[in-house]
């Protein structure tokens, strides 16, 4: 093995020494399942299979394209529901991370552009959770693990 292989391999280890991924990975999925959940369930109905007319109202001014208006409520409130679970488990965390980045690119384009800086926050997050997975300790890392 010559010096450059393993001043490479030494400089690749030192992020994982001060915070594991496995850590990293559980701490952002977990950072946005309570808001996500907490959101679904604020505009969900009372009986779960329907959503509030609040946010049927809402979406009447959200100006989404191509999609009707009740579609979109649907989409965005189990959406959330299922995202939280999803994460919380740490299951498919990188589809989920994807489909929350183009989440917030509709929010920061379409429902709320002068709210863009709150958006840009949960878009990190959202990112991370697409280019690095939800680490370890998930069903994803054990998945991964088995199949070394």
């Amino acid at each position: 093995m010559n010096k450059v292989s393993v001043v490479s391999t030494q400089i690749s280890n030192k992020p994982d020494r001060f915070m594991p991924d496995w850590v990293l990975g559980l701490i952002v999925r977990l950072s946005i399942v309570p808001g996500l959940w907490s959101w679904g369930r604020a505009n969900a109905g009372e009986d779960w299979r329907e959503v509030s007319p609040g946010i049927l109202s809402a979406v009447g001014y959200w100006n989404i394209p191509l999609l009707p208006d009740a579609l979109v409520a649907q989409i965005a409130v189990w959406g959330a529901h299922l995202a939280a679970i999803t994460l919380l488990l740490g299951f498919l965390s990188r589809v989920v991370g994807f489909v929350l980045v183009l989440a917030g690119a509709a929010y920061i384009f379409w429902i709320a552009p002068d709210a863009w800086q709150s958006a840009v926050v949960f878009e990190a997050i959202a990112f991370y959770l697409f280019a690095r997975g939800s680490g370890a300790l998930s069903i994803d890392g054990a998945l991964a693990a088995t199949t070394r």
